[in-house]
């Protein structure tokens, strides 16, 4: 089946963010699928409202995927987490590198965060659809002044070269792709186990900030809303959103 991920792209040189651009978009009745990239984010986000540093050098786009009117909303986790994995299993295969996923968001290497993930639902008339943003650090030197630049890295960085954008983008979408003919299907297992099998979150103490308070325990795993199960005083609880902490 072809690809429907990037069957249309709009690249620009400077913008605010791709995510705003590509809502724009969506309001103009853009088709599914479209990916807008940008060179230079000058408001790039991260979640929680945090400042995402996008110089030129990183791969910076947002895809558009649209949810049939049947769609369960209360599985709208899943997309950071197969966004997330899409991209730790393509920088894994160009780059023979040892990647991770911290949920909710994040891929890692060697401890350091090599990638974000922000997604937003949006309903642009008669539609349901959501905005996947994705950061990549690649050619882009993570500077010190930049906030938690201690715990970033970046491609290069990593391999010790400068690499193609256009190779890491194009095998990105392509497993984003396959990953949510899986969520079109309703296939939420096997993006769990997918997720699960890279996941450096499970097994892990971790503590988690959540709107109603410190959630912690252990990382039992994921359900198949995204949500993280973690095992805290003999019981599990469910955790839909938060901010995660390793503590080992």
């Amino acid at each position: 089946m072809p690809r429907l991920l990037g069957r249309k792209t709009v690249r620009y040189g400077s913008v605010t963010s791709t995510n705003l651009m590509l809502k724009e978009l969506a309001m103009a009745d853009i088709e599914a699928g479209t990916v807008v990239t940008a060179t230079v984010q000058t408001e790039g986000r991260g979640r929680l409202g945090r400042k995402w540093e996008s110089p030129e050098g990183g791969l910076w786009m947002s895809v558009l995927l649209e949810f049939d009117r049947s769609f369960d909303i209360r599985r709208i986790g899943l997309l950071p987490l197969m966004a997330g994995a899409s991209v730790a299993t393509a920088v894994a295969m160009e780059y023979d590198m040892e990647t991770g996923v911290k949920w909710p968001n994040d891929v890692l290497v060697g401890g350091r965060k090599l990638c974000g993930i922000l997604c937003e639902f949006i309903e642009p008339g008669e539609r349901r659809c959501a905005i996947t943003g994705i950061g990549v650090n690649v050619n882009n030197p993570v500077r010190a002044d930049y906030a938690f630049s201690h715990q970033s890295t970046s491609v290069a960085e990593e391999c010790a070269r400068t690499v193609p954008l256009e190779v890491l983008e194009n095998t990105i979408l392509e497993e984003l792709d396959f990953r949510w003919g899986l969520l079109s299907e309703g296939n939420f297992q096997k993006l769990v186990d997918d997720w699960q099998d890279m996941s450096l979150t499970v097994g892990k103490h971790v503590t988690v900030e959540t709107p109603s308070g410190i959630v912690r325990g252990i990382a039992r795993g994921i359900d198949q809303t995204g949500a993280l199960v973690v095992e805290t005083s003999g019981e599990t609880r469910s955790v839909n959103a938060g901010d995660c902490q390793h503590l080992e």
